[in-house]
C-alpha cells in the first residue's frame, strides 16, 4: 500500500459516523452511507490485479463506467482523483439504506454469541507464548461489493460484504466472518508480519486457529483450501495454539 493510498483511507475512514449497538456492546455496526461504498468500491478497483491473482470473487457495480476504472487499474493509472466519480455515481446510482437493513438485524441478532466468543479470546490469549491484540470495540463496515470480509489491524474495523438479501459470503450467520476477521487482527503483527507469511499461509492460520477455538460454538466454519497443508501437521489442537511462534519457526524456511 503506498502513501497516496494510507493518506485516502484515513481521510474516508474520519468521515464515517459509528452508531453505537447497546451501551457497553464491543461490536458496533457502521451505518452505511454513500462515502463508505464509494470507498469500498475504490479499494476493490486499486487492489483489482491483487484480488482476481488470488482467485477472489469479486463483487462490484456492473457497467461501462466500472469497467473503464477496473482497465485503469490494471494499466496503473487509476487513483484518489479518481473517487470523486465514484462517489457521484454511487450517490445517483446505487446507494440505498434499505438495502442493508436485512443484514444489520441478522448481525444484531448474533450479538450474545459474538460477546461469548470475545471474552472466550480475553481468557485464553494469557496463556499463550505470543500476543494476541485486541481491541475494546470492534466496528462492522457493511457494504455490497468487495470479497467478502477484510479487516484494519489498525483501527479495529471489519469490513463485511452483504446483498439486499442479507446473505453473506460462505456462511449464513455473519458471526463467522466477523470471528475470522478479528482473528487476523490479533495475530497481524505478532505472527503475520513478524514471519512475513503469505496469503494463503496467513489464510489457513486463521482458518485453523478459528476452527481449533470454536468449532463447537461456530459448527459450519470451515478451512479454506489455500496455504502450506503443512501446517495441519503441527496445528492439530487447541493446545497447538500456545505455541504458534516455534510452530512457524519450524515450519517456514529457515
Amino acid at each position: 500500500m503506498n502513501a497516496s493510498h494510507c493518506f485516502f483511507i484515513l481521510m474516508v475512514v474520519s468521515l464515517w459516523s459509528f452508531t453505537s449497538e447497546s451501551t457497553g456492546s464491543r461490536i458496533t455496526i457502521v451505518e452505511p452511507t454513500v462515502q463508505q461504498e464509494a470507498s469500498s468500491i475504490w479499494r476493490t478497483i486499486h487492489d483489482i490485479s491483487f484480488l482476481e491473482e488470488q482467485g477472489y470473487t469479486i463483487h462490484l457495480p456492473k457497467g461501462a463506467f466500472i469497467d473503464s476504472l477496473i482497465n485503469k487499474s490494471k494499466n496503473g493509472t487509476f487513483g484518489n482523483e479518481d473517487f470523486s466519480a465514484i462517489y457521484h455515481f454511487v450517490e445517483t446510482q446505487v446507494f440505498d439504506k434499505k438495502n442493508y437493513q436485512t443484514a444489520i438485524q441478522k448481525i444484531e441478532d448474533q450479538m450474545d454469541l459474538l460477546h461469548t466468543l470475545l471474552a472466550e479470546l480475553d481468557q485464553k490469549k494469557a496463556l499463550w507464548d505470543w500476543t494476541f491484540n485486541m481491541f475494546d470495540s470492534y466496528q462492522v463496515i457493511l457494504t455490497l461489493f468487495g470479497t467478502g470480509g477484510s479487516y484494519d489491524p489498525d483501527a479495529g474495523t471489519i469490513t463485511l460484504q452483504t446483498n439486499a438479501e442479507g446473505r453473506f459470503k460462505n456462511y449464513d450467520n455473519p458471526t463467522n466472518t466477523i470471528i475470522h476477521e478479528i482473528a487476523h487482527m490479533g495475530m497481524e503483527y505478532s505472527l503475520v508480519r513478524k514471519y512475513q507469511l503469505n496469503h494463503g499461509l496467513k489464510e489457513r492460520l486463521v482458518d485453523t486457529f478459528v476452527h481449533l477455538l470454536f468449532q463447537d460454538e461456530l459448527p459450519e466454519y470451515t478451512v479454506q483450501n489455500m496455504g502450506d497443508t503443512r501446517l495441519d501437521l503441527y496445528l492439530k489442537s487447541e493446545m497447538d495454539i500456545k505455541e504458534l511462534p516455534a510452530i512457524l519457526s519450524e515450519l517456514l524456511p529457515k
